[in-house]
Formats: structure tokens, sequence, C-alpha cells
């Protein structure tokens, strides 16, 4: 069997968390991550969000709850899930693309990556 490509430069793990977002107008936006790496993370959001918005993101990662990452972000793909049959509810999946990590956060990001890989 062929393994699949990845245009991924990092690895993604699964992740069950809750980030909060500030957009530009300052509109604050509640999403659950559902997959992260250090270079970016995958969202569920009730809100809808733009390509190419730029987003203040913070979370807290479950093995390190002392700590709240925050970080500048670019939404990179959306799908709107709202015209499905069956769905309860109307929500957007999407990616977010990290723009800036302080080392601190890096640092975070891949003991968290690696805890979960391992």
């Amino acid at each position: 069997m062929r393994e699949q490509k990845n245009r991924r430069k990092a690895p993604r793990v699964p992740a069950s968390l809750i980030a909060r977002c500030c957009q530009k107008d300052l509109n604050e936006v509640g999403m659950r991550v559902h997959d992260l790496s250090i270079g970016g993370m995958g969202i569920k959001t009730n809100y809808p969000l733009s390509l190419k918005e730029r987003l203040a993101v913070a979370f807290q990662l479950k093995n390190n709850l002392s700590k709240v990452l925050c970080v500048t972000g670019e939404v990179a793909w959306l799908q709107y899930h709202g015209d499905n049959p069956g769905r309860e509810e109307t929500f957007f999946s999407g990616g977010i693309k990290f723009l800036n990590l302080q080392e601190s956060s890096v640092a975070i990001l891949h003991k968290y990556v690696r805890g979960v890989v391992e």
C-alpha cells in the first residue's frame, strides 16, 4: 500500500481543546480544536470566519493547564457544513496556520505533539 503524501510541514496530532480567538473587529469567537501541530490547528466553530482572516488565538493544552498559549494565526481553509442533511447544528470546520510563535510556545507544542505520538 502506498503512503499518502501530506502537504503539512509538521505532523498533526488529535486534540480536544477549547480555544478562544479575537477577530480584527474585536469580536471574540469560541472554537473546538480537533488537531494540532507546531504549525497550526484544525478547528470547528459555529461562528463564520473568512479565508486569510488573522486571529489572535488563546488555548491551553491538557498537559500544561498552567500556561495559556497565545498565538497569531491566519485562516488557511474553511468548509461550511450547514447544508448537510442530518446535521442539527450549523458549523464551520477549518485550519488555522500559526503566523508567529514565541520560543516557549514552540517548546510546549513540540512536547505535546511528541507526547501524543509516542
